[in-house]
């Protein structure tokens, strides 16, 4: 079992909400990842957890697991709260954030990630396109930092509609299709944590 996090904080989204973030202690490179609807800090066998100790161990870099207990509404003023808690606290004035984004995590990013200037690249993994795509188009549409990279596995039920993506004119937009994987990555032993890796930090 791999170290577990070494801080959690639990942040009071609205009455009802409370929303988890397990940080993993770094430098001032953010890599901040936001689960699929109703998804932990952890993820499906520890996947999250995992990939924050690979990328930690591997880089230095900080990396935030966030929860989804999604209701519709914009998570990130919260989550960019915490993230620029934790970088006064370490004295980080000058920090920069890697989002990676997994089904409605992905969409979150790809409808709000433009909003925060903070935010250099994001890795948006199998985000549906079926649900309130207009929304989505344009929130990528007016991305202008990096580097926004989709992924879309072919067995995913979006990937009949991943064609819609070139529709979207934006040059800081690119997309790929992994063949043979669903929508969890989770066919033939796929190392999903390969994918923020290859996508994300070494692209």
């Amino acid at each position: 079992m791999n170290k577990e996090f070494d801080e959690i904080i639990n942040s009071r989204f609205n009455e009802k909400i409370m929303i988890d973030y397990g940080i993993m202690k770094g430098n001032n490179r953010i890599i901040f990842i936001k689960s699929g609807q109703d998804g932990t800090i952890y993820g499906y066998q520890n996947k999250y957890l995992n990939i924050a100790h690979i990328i930690n161990k591997k880089y230095g870099y900080t990396v935030i697991c966030s929860s989804n207990p999604f209701d519709g509404t914009n998570p990130l003023d919260n989550a960019m709260n915490i993230i620029e808690e934790y970088c006064n606290k370490n004295n980080y004035k000058d920090y920069e954030i890697y989002y990676m984004g997994h089904s409605n995590g992905a969409i979150i990013g790809a409808q709000f990630g433009y909003k925060y200037p903070k935010i250099k690249k994001m890795l948006l993994i199998n985000a549906p396109l079926m649900i309130n795509y207009h929304k989505t188009k344009e929130g990528l549409l007016k991305f202008s930092q990096d580097k926004i990279t989709m992924i879309y596995g072919d067995l995913d039920p979006s990937y009949k509609y991943v064609e819609l993506l070139n529709n979207i004119k934006n040059k800081k937009i690119n997309y790929l299709v992994i063949k043979g994987q669903d929508h969890h990555f989770s066919k033939n032993n796929y190392d999903f944590s390969q994918l923020p890796i290859k996508y994300l930090l070494n692209n």
